[in-house]
């Protein structure tokens, strides 16, 4: 029988690492193993497709701690490897090289992995795909001023990788299925304002378009054709059509899947003192009294903490966060909160001006589910959270579009006249 680990963490990314950070804050002795299958200590994964790839930051800037940390904190990090099976009644995981570890508790934090293109070509050297620092160091060397790049797929990371390509002197492309880049995140206006803002700066963009497969040279890709028979040279290419939840692991063992491990607002799962947390997790959200699955770093850094805390023992928590993302593309900066998926309508405040910036409400009926802002003031997105954190009904959701009226006061409405006290 293995030693009894305390705190078995399965991944080291986002979530992991911060899980870890988190439990050595309020446990300083209890055994920590942490499995994970790249051969890096954890790190931070957003500059890869902005300040990393563009050059402006180091390597050892974007790991979240010092190699000597990990040791110093009693924290073994399996580095390479994988979990082959995790028997969650006699509580042991299984290695790929056939070591056990015993737990007292378990994180899985797995993450995602890349979808991947399968048609003619797409084996061949020069397409890319961005998860990992070794995938941003390989991309880094192709990426030369002049290059031509073509980018299958145009969500935020490509988008992103678009804009940090470009500013770094290459052509870029972007190839995108859907009528307009962002689709599946964001709503069809501010996409296409977006999308213009990427045209102005010179990147090319194909919209209504599929890729049928790739052309060759000696091995190396040269062009990208497309179902409608175009054919696009380039240099190389980028892909970025989503991920897919390494959920598996999970479902052999027989904890409850469903497009994610399925938890709850402790970020509990199916199987008792296991846990799960980030891209992996669909978890359920006190806030919108809904499971939620979001593939986002803060929510992947802030569950990774919570599921940490809770793992200790202390008086649980609930992850009760509004779910944040950002996106920086040339000079915009992209701020979203809450859930943007669930609209029926949005409502916009302000121009949609670089200069001035602007915010955008979604609305499922009378709900406020979500805001997006681009380059909007801080004081305003802190205003336009509370809102949406209130989960108040708007009477008029168009009352948000009129500037005459600031924010502050409509708040001030929403919560209603102040009990008085009445005296006889």
């Amino acid at each position: 029988m293995p030693g009894l680990v305390h705190y078995m963490v399965i991944g080291g990314g986002v979530a992991g690492g911060h899980a870890i950070f988190e439990i050595r804050r309020h446990d300083k002795s209890g055994s920590i193993v942490v499995v994970n299958q790249e051969d890096q200590l954890p790190y931070d994964r957003p500059p890869l497709s902005k300040e990393y790839l563009a050059g402006k930051v180091k390597r050892p800037s974007i790991f979240y701690r010092a190699d000597s940390y990990y040791a110093r904190n009693m924290v073994e990090v399996v580095r390479g490897h994988d979990v082959q099976t995790m028997d969650t009644s006699r509580r042991i995981v299984t290695l790929d090289d056939g070591r056990e570890f015993a737990y007292k508790t378990l994180l899985i934090a797995t993450g995602g992995r890349v979808r991947k293109l399968e048609l003619p070509g797409s084996d061949l050297d020069g397409i890319y795909y961005l998860r990992t620092i070794v995938d941003c160091d390989i991309i880094k060397k192709k990426a030369k001023p002049g290059k031509m790049v073509t980018i299958i797929g145009g969500g935020f990371i490509g988008c992103e990788v678009a804009a940090t390509l470009r500013s770094r002197g290459l052509e870029v492309r972007i190839i995108e299925m859907a009528s307009h880049l962002l689709s599946a995140a964001i709503d069809e206006e501010s996409a296409g304002w977006i999308q213009g803002y990427q045209l102005n700066k010179g990147v090319d963009i194909l919209t209504n378009a599929s890729v049928a497969g790739f052309l060759g040279k000696d091995g190396h890709v040269k062009a990208v054709e497309l179902r409608d028979g175009k054919v696009l040279e380039t240099d190389f290419v980028v892909v970025g059509v989503g991920i897919v939840p390494n959920a598996e692991l999970a479902e052999n063992a027989g904890l409850k899947v469903d497009k994610g491990i399925l938890v709850n607002e402790y970020l509990e799962a199916s199987a008792e003192d296991v846990y799960a947390a980030g891209d992996v997790a669909r978890f359920y959200s006190p806030i919108f009294k809904r499971n939620l699955r979001v593939e986002h770093v803060d929510v992947a850094q802030k569950q990774g903490a919570t599921a940490g805390r809770n793992m200790t023992g202390l008086k649980k928590q609930p992850f009760d966060e509004l779910p944040y993302f950002f996106s920086y593309q040339f000079d915009l900066e992209i701020n979203a909160y809450g859930d943007l998926s669930k609209r029926t309508a949005t409502v916009r405040r302000g121009k949609m001006d670089p200069k001035t910036g602007f915010i955008q409400f979604y609305f499922d009926g009378a709900t406020l589910n979500g805001i997006l802002c681009v380059n909007a003031d801080w004081k305003e997105i802190e205003k336009a959270k509370a809102l949406l954190e209130s989960r108040k009904d708007f009477a008029e959701p168009s009352v948000l579009s009129n500037e005459e009226k600031t924010l502050k006061s409509i708040i001030k409405d929403m919560e209603g006249p102040k009990n008085r006290t009445t005296h006889a």
